[in-house]
């Protein structure tokens, strides 16, 4: 019973650190495109991306393949 409560709580507090890093990269963006003055709000998108990619490397990487492996799934089927 407790490895199950265990699981589960480390499932909980993963979903929670990827929650609050969505949260963050959100915030940082509409932060930069507010101060931007120099650079359009394009460039203050990917600047936000570049720094959520460098806090949570484990993260972007995780998602990069995911949607690697959705659109190569995709291009093989219509094949």
């Amino acid at each position: 019973m407790s490895d199950e409560k265990t699981v589960e709580h480390k499932l909980e507090e993963g979903i929670g650190r990827v929650q609050d890093g969505a949260e963050s990269l959100l915030n940082k963006a509409k932060d930069q495109a507010e101060d931007v003055t120099s650079c359009n709000k394009g460039c203050a998108a990917l600047d936000a991306v570049r720094d959520c990619v460098a806090d949570q490397p484990v993260i972007a990487a995780s998602a990069a393949g995911l949607l690697g492996f959705i659109l190569g799934a995709v291009i093989a089927r219509k094949s």
